[in-house]
């Protein structure tokens, strides 16, 4: 999904609960799903990092924490755990996280 000049990898929303989720995959650089994370905290309202496990046991935890980030560990047979939970913050615009909702409900699985 597209967010400025990055992809949001996973993005999703609960209409029952005006909630919102997005999702940064990366491989090892952290840091660098960091700066994207603190930029999708523009459009929703939780945003994680996620993963593999060995990769995930180099993060800065306190770094995500201050700033709500939350993390996720995959370790190799495909299981997912939470590391750390992201908080809900205040940097959300309305109109981007309505744009992301609005960008998923146009689009269609075949």
């Amino acid at each position: 999904m597209p967010f400025y000049e990055y992809r949001i990898d996973l993005y999703g929303f609960c209409d029952n609960r005006d909630s919102t989720v997005a999702i940064e995959l990366k491989l090892k650089n952290w840091r660098r799903a960091f700066v994207q994370a603190l930029l999708y905290q523009l459009c929703a309202d939780l945003v994680y990092i996620a993963m593999p496990k060995r990769a995930a046991l180099k993060v800065d935890q306190s770094l995500l924490a201050c700033e709500g980030i939350g993390l996720l560990s995959i370790s190799d047979s495909g299981v997912c755990s939470c590391v750390l939970s992201a908080r809900v913050h205040g940097q959300v615009r309305q109109p981007y996280k309505l744009s992301q909702i609005n960008y998923l409900k146009g689009t269609t699985c075949e």
